[in-house]
């Protein structure tokens, strides 16, 4: 009888540890499942605040454009009254932005937003300076022509950024 009752405990006992490895073996496939969709939904999210980042970095870039489009008649007569020292100000707004976000610029050999904030500053302190109509025309435009040549680069990475985000 001892040996009936041994023999029924370990068929229930070897039956109970079977059926709690399946169920610790479906509950680790659940958990694996949860942190694939945990990690796909982060980078979902790092996606969107890039692109967003991105975004504003762009309303920044038009902003500036904008605002030195009109040196871009390169008539300087059409420039009287103009106050040259608040258009300085949209373009130094524009620069600290963009150095904000300069991650998303860098290549094997340099980056882009630190070639343009670069170029921006040199010419920036030139013309906040400048009194001559014909200086600050020039120097509006040579900023000008610095903003819109980044243009195609940042909607390029923009775009490649929407694009993944989607995916």
């Amino acid at each position: 009888m001892v040996d009936n009752s041994m023999t029924v405990l370990t068929i229930i006992g070897t039956v109970a540890s079977l059926y709690g490895a399946w169920v610790a073996w479906k509950q680790a496939g659940i958990s694996k499942s949860a942190a694939a969709l945990a990690g796909t939904i982060k980078e979902q999210l790092i996606g969107h605040r890039v692109t967003s980042e991105l975004a504003e970095l762009q309303v920044y870039l038009e902003s500036t454009r904008r605002t030195f489009v009109k040196y871009g008649a390169r008539n300087p007569q059409s420039l009287t009254g103009v106050n040259h020292g608040n258009d300085a100000e949209v373009a130094l707004e524009f620069t600290h932005k963009l150095k904000l976000f300069r991650d998303y610029f860098s290549d094997s050999e340099s980056n882009a937003a630190d070639n343009v904030v670069d170029e921006i500053d040199a010419n920036i302190k030139i013309f906040k300076s400048a009194s001559k109509l014909q200086d600050i025309s020039d120097m509006g435009y040579s900023i000008l022509n610095i903003v819109v040549g980044f243009s195609p680069i940042l909607r390029k990475k923009f775009t490649e950024q929407k694009e993944r985000t989607i995916d």
